[in-house]
């Protein structure tokens, strides 16, 4: 089977240094991270062997609901990063802007307060929640041929995810003053000049094909909390939903915020229980007895409501506090047997408390029985 073409051979990175033969493997960890965190929560150096692409590009949580991206977003490429909300001023006296830069665009964008946060989790680019959208920069090397001909190209997987990722930052880079940001908020290699990205984008666009891109990438920008409603509802994950970067912290202002709620919906209230005081003090609606029975519910309601209300918001922040401290405290006991360590501060009945020094000891004798 024919491998498939290059989204691009346009240089845009600097010489990595001597070049390599044809007999000789090219070096790439010059564009790999310092380090990369496995699933385990171990930090490892960066391996193209292991998982490490697929940690970098898939969006797998994100193909499983596909079928409900459209509740999320448009399937529409996103908009320009000069679309998203910045500090006007900043922006003012930061860059000098074009006089074909929309500017009303920004200073729009500025109202709703849109900020831009930096993840390096792929199912997260592009999800917006309440005041700003998360985007995952360009790793260097996505933007070289040869890591793409060795290391991407023949994984269809990878390689649609990658080309979509691409994809969309030729839709968040059209003009210079994007480019400009996106060089400020650390989105792209600081090398990569003006005209490389210009020539970059053309080639990436004269071979784009929505049919070669991951689905998701069909899809610009996705809301965070219909994302989680989404998780909650289809997947069965009711306490975390899709992500938790935008939850609450803390568990006091997690109830401030709900009994904030249940305050507004009380004040409703008790408009209406005005409201049905006043209409028994005229004498057509005290001979009604619809009117009487309505009222009499209401207040029993009224009554009873915000206790119920009250009440299960104090349980449901109590089973997320019990829930959170039980998946804690498992997670440290797993994370220790992991780590090879006791600790010692933690005596076991017929066990010697196991000290810094001999954790230590055992890590070194654990090390020299591989060797």
């Amino acid at each position: 089977m024919d491998t498939p073409s290059l989204p691009f051979t346009t240089r845009v990175l600097a010489p990595r240094g001597e070049p390599h033969t044809t007999s000789q493997a090219p070096d790439f960890t010059a564009l790999l991270p310092a380090s990369q965190r496995t699933e385990s929560d171990h930090i490892i150096v960066p391996q193209l062997e292991s998982d490490f692409l697929t940690r970098e590009l898939a969006v797998d949580r994100l193909n499983n609901v596909q079928d409900w991206l459209w509740v999320c977003g448009r399937p529409m490429p996103p908009r320009p990063l000069r679309y998203v909300p910045i500090e006007i001023l900043q922006a003012r006296q930061t860059y000098s802007f074009s006089p074909y830069t929309n500017i009303e665009a920004v200073n729009h964008q500025v109202l709703i307060s849109r900020d831009i946060t930096i993840t390096e989790n792929p199912e997260l680019h592009l999800v917006w929640s309440k005041n700003r959208i998360f985007l995952k920069p360009i790793p260097p090397y996505l933007l070289d041929p040869d890591f793409w001909a060795a290391h991407i190209i023949r994984d269809r997987k990878l390689a649609a995810c990658a080309r979509g990722f691409l994809f969309t930052y030729t839709a968040l880079l059209s003009y210079e003053s994007d480019f400009r940001l996106a060089k400020e908020a650390g989105l792209l290699p600081s090398e990569i000049a003006w005209a490389a990205w210009k020539a970059l984008a053309r080639e990436i666009l004269q071979h784009h094909c929505y049919a070669s891109v991951n689905p998701r990438y069909w899809y610009g920008e996705l809301r965070l909390s219909r994302l989680n409603t989404i998780y909650r509802l289809r997947k069965g994950f009711l306490l975390r939903g899709y992500s938790k970067v935008a939850a609450h912290t803390v568990y006091v202002d997690l109830l401030r915020d709900n009994f904030a709620a249940l305050a507004a919906v009380l004040g409703y209230v008790v408009i209406v229980l005005t409201a049905m005081q006043v209409g028994l003090g005229v004498e057509r609606l005290q001979e009604d007895e619809a009117f009487q029975n309505a009222s009499y519910g209401f207040t029993v309601f009224s009554i009873i409501a915000p206790l119920v209300a009250g009440m299960g918001i104090v349980v449901a922040v109590l089973a997320m506090f019990i829930s959170n401290w039980i998946v804690t405290k498992n997670y440290e006991r797993e994370r220790f047997e992991e780590m090879g360590v006791e600790p010692f501060w933690r005596g076991r009945p017929g066990k010697d408390a196991a000290t810094p020094s001999s954790a230590k000891g055992s890590l070194m004798n654990s090390h020299e029985r591989e060797v």
